[in-house]
């Protein structure tokens, strides 16, 4: 009886495994439709099929436009005093007044520094005493003249001998004058570099005099432009940290070309009224230019740079194509376009790197 069951069980599980599938099978597919009465998919809006297949890139746009040259070229400048000088002695001596404080403003003539003049004074006041006894002797030397009482060559002894004598005087007050140190021009001073009581020598740096009410813009530009730069035209430069705008007027050009970098130097003088700017600051340049010539310019970030130059990518009929250009100037924000693209065209300026040839785009902005 026990094989007898054992044999059922070995036969009727694998029938009812076997079973149970099929009618899983029938229960769940769905019955087969012949190929002309199968129903395309739906499209999604606009026509895309889903999934993705062929979407629209978002990117934003600018309208190629005539820009007048006036916005200029810019270029990297540095601020200079528009005089400079060390402050030293011309003479040894020793320091016995220091007239001046560091950073104090000084007018031209004023004293600087004293220097000890005791012993020159006591050589003038000698030499003096021998002028008057000198001057008293040619006096009479020239009325013996005149008399015939001496020869002519005694009196030009004694001349000779007064006219020296006039001279040391000259000269040790000219020395002495020299002890006292003056500012040579309206300036401002730096740091002190010496002591009360200091012996100095000749040469030694007393301070530093910087005339900050006047400044010298030095700038360069590239020799090919160098036709459009007249002097006495302005240039517009701006401060790192400064909103404000400031105008220097070109009053000299350099008659030489830069040989390693070729360009050529420029100065432009900057009236510092108000004493905001410093000699050695950095400026940003716009050099005004071509009497305000018009032609097209597009924004920076727009131009794309490859190997073989510099391109751009426009828009028509709806798809994205790389056009090649040539370039010109550029200023803060645009850069000059001379071949390439003409007025009215629409330039990509967004999502540059995701485009490709012929690839749509939609424009979100202007």
């Amino acid at each position: 009886m026990k094989k007898t069951q054992k044999i059922f069980l070995y036969v009727s599980i694998p029938v009812v495994v076997i079973a149970s599938v099929l009618i899983y099978n029938t229960l769940t597919n769905k019955p087969n439709l012949n190929a002309e009465n199968r129903t395309p998919a739906k499209s999604g809006p606009g026509g895309q099929r889903p999934g993705g297949a062929g979407k629209s890139l978002p990117v934003s746009v600018y309208i190629a436009e005539f820009m007048s040259r006036e916005d200029g070229r810019m270029t990297m400048g540095t601020l200079m005093a528009n005089e400079r000088v060390d402050v030293v002695s011309e003479l040894s001596g020793r320091v016995t007044a220091i007239n001046f404080r560091e950073g104090q403003f000084v007018r031209k003539g004023e004293i600087l520094i004293r220097l000890n003049d005791d012993e020159l004074l006591t050589q003038l006041t000698k030499a003096e005493y021998q002028y008057t006894l000198l001057e008293q002797r040619l006096g009479r030397q020239k009325i013996l003249l005149e008399k015939d009482a001496v020869s002519r060559e005694e009196y030009d002894g004694v001349l000779t001998e007064f006219n020296v004598l006039k001279q040391d005087i000259e000269q040790l007050r000219i020395k002495i004058e020299k002890m006292k140190i003056r500012a040579p021009f309206d300036g401002v001073l730096g740091f002190r570099e010496i002591s009360m009581g200091a012996f100095l020598q000749p040469g030694s740096k007393i301070s530093t005099l910087v005339d900050v009410a006047s400044l010298k813009l030095e700038f360069s530009i590239p020799e090919k432009y160098i036709n459009d730069i007249k002097s006495g035209e302005n240039v517009i430069f701006t401060i790192e940290g400064m909103s404000n705008k400031f105008s220097a007027k070109i009053y000299a050009i350099d008659p030489e070309v830069e040989l390693k970098t070729r360009t050529v130097m420029l100065r432009a003088l900057y009236k510092n009224s108000s004493f905001k700017l410093k000699p050695g600051m950095s400026a940003k340049v716009t050099v005004n230019s071509a009497n305000g010539a018009q032609n097209i310019y597009v924004p920076n970030q727009s131009v794309v740079p490859d190997v073989k130059g510099r391109s751009v990518w426009m828009l028509k009929e709806g798809k994205a194509t790389l056009v090649p250009v040539q370039t010109g100037t550029r200023t803060a924000d645009m850069l000059e376009v001379l071949s390439g693209i003409e007025r009215g065209d629409t330039i990509i300026t967004t999502g540059l790197m995701q485009l490709r040839e012929g690839i749509s785009v939609t424009p979100t902005n202007i």
